[in-house]
């Protein structure tokens, strides 16, 4: 039923203004004030000969930089926040999942720490109880969703997503990236040594998390151009979106239309609230709760609530603050969402996806080398051949044939660069592991995504180290001098 589940992120799109006919929101621009009639024509004759400015990328709100968020925040949120943007984050996730490994393979925690992510707590839904794990991945990963999601309607309605132009060389670079691993995964089950390999986890390494490319960036962010961490944030922001539809079309099980006609209900609700402006976030609050309950009980993964009901909040919408002054709602939500998405969430997520036993990981080999060996050689290099080939290779062939130009600043070294940094799966490659793999067939795999992505944070951090400011610096002027240069010829 992948035509109807999709129905709930197209209305979720159509709330965002990506259908919208008058076109995307700009940002607030100076106002002209009345002016006598010659003086006017004189302005507009005098506007009208100078050559339209080139527009130069910069970083902006997003939850990669919070900081750069109007939104007033508190001070602990504004440390956890500049935190968040020097990457710190990644170290916390690291950290979870070097505990989860130990914990897991250790014969004195292993007995009971294994067993907890599968034991049901909880108040039963729709006749069944969901397991810590289940908890975090349904439910905890709703929340890293929605900040994703106001992520995706930030670019859409005022971002890099906005214009055909600003957005068309990272989609292209995205689309490269999501089919060739693909491409490379479906090539090495088809290998006479995989024993007939599996198609399982086809779609596993398509995937890139955001959270986490964006903080190895963060370390390294003075060594690169701004218009890199531009391009790597939208590259990922499609790149999710496609994995966010792969993850509502592909993988639904037992649909119940009734609880997806529900939902359908509970989004044009919320889409109605967006048109409104409303921004009341307990409305949102209760009618994302609801939206998420129904996509648990129609059998289509609920985390995907998140995101949908992100891209009803709407962009225009402004709150007032006690000093008199106003913010945009959406900036607030990610002001206050992201460092909580990346200190609580996503630790939390690798504590509970990475629990593997790896004294078991020879046997399980031994017994299903087709469903398990194959499709974890699949995804590995899927991710470290696949990912920054595909996203190299569509994006040097689209400036090659005219399609697209170089963002301002970057080099092919920045674009290899934010290729290999394009292959750390991590969180959206062990989610789509969970769900597209049995429980039983998923450790070898999950342990490849990790070695994956730990080879290609290591990779893109010491190609960035060998960046001094000063080259980044340099790349940047030399290039204006050379757009200069065109000009003037």
């Amino acid at each position: 039923m992948p035509s109807i589940t999709s129905v709930l992120l197209v209305l979720g799109l159509a709330s965002a203004g990506a259908f919208s006919p008058v076109g995307p929101l700009t940002r607030s621009r100076p106002v002209l004030h009345a002016r006598p009639h010659a003086v006017a024509m004189s302005a507009e004759l005098e506007l009208a000969m100078e050559p339209e400015p080139e527009e130069v990328a910069t970083e902006d709100c997003s939850l990669a930089n919070p900081t750069l968020c109007e939104a007033e925040m508190p001070p602990w949120l504004r440390n956890m926040a500049e935190l968040q943007e020097r990457g710190v984050g990644s170290v916390a996730l690291l950290a979870a999942t070097a505990v989860s490994l130990t914990l897991a393979n250790v014969a004195s925690t292993a007995t009971w720490w294994l067993p907890f992510w599968s034991t049901p707590i909880g108040p039963p839904i729709g006749g069944h109880a969901l397991s810590p794990r289940g908890w975090i991945n349904e439910g905890l990963m709703a929340i890293f969703f929605f900040v994703v999601g106001l992520e995706i309607k930030q670019e859409l309605r005022l971002g890099s997503l906005s214009s055909v132009k600003k957005a068309l060389l990272p989609c292209i670079a995205a689309l490269g990236g999501m089919v060739t691993p693909m491409a490379v995964y479906l090539a090495v089950q088809m290998l006479p040594m995989m024993g007939g390999g599996s198609l399982a986890a086809l779609t596993v390494p398509m995937a890139t998390d955001i959270a986490f490319a964006m903080a190895i960036f963060g370390f390294f962010r003075s060594r690169m151009p701004a218009s890199a961490s531009v391009f790597l944030l939208t590259l990922a922001t499609v790149d999710d979106l496609g994995a966010i539809f792969v993850l509502a079309t592909c993988f639904a099980s037992h649909v119940y239309p009734g609880f997806l006609a529900a939902g359908a209900g509970v989004t044009a609700a919320l889409a109605w609230m967006c048109r409104k402006k409303m921004t009341d976030m307990r409305l949102y609050t209760a009618g994302g709760a609801a939206l998420w309950w129904c996509l648990l009980r129609s059998g289509i993964s609920a985390d995907i609530a998140g995101v949908i009901a992100a891209l009803c909040v709407s962009t225009r919408a402004v709150v007032g603050l006690t000093d008199g002054t106003t913010e945009h709602l959406t900036e607030r939500l990610i002001t206050r969402l992201s460092p909580l998405s990346t200190f609580f969430i996503m630790p939390a997520f690798a504590l509970a996806n990475t629990a593997v036993p790896l004294g078991g990981l020879r046997a399980a080999a031994a017994g299903s080398a087709a469903a398990t060996v194959a499709p974890a050689v699949g995804i590995g290099l899927g991710l470290l051949i696949g990912k920054p080939l595909g996203i190299f290779g569509s994006t040097w062939l689209a400036i090659k044939l005219g399609a697209a130009q170089m963002p301002e600043g970057m080099r092919n070294s920045h674009l290899g660069v934010v290729s290999v940094l394009g292959a750390i799966g991590f969180t959206m490659c062990l989610l789509l592991t969970e769900v597209s793999m049995p429980p039983l067939l998923q450790p070898i795999p999950k342990l490849a995504v990790l070695v994956s992505s730990l080879v290609a944070s290591v990779v893109a951090a010491g190609a960035m180290a060998r960046m001094s400011p000063v080259e980044a610096a340099a790349a940047t002027t030399a290039d204006e001098a050379e757009a200069v240069a065109k000009k003037e010829d």
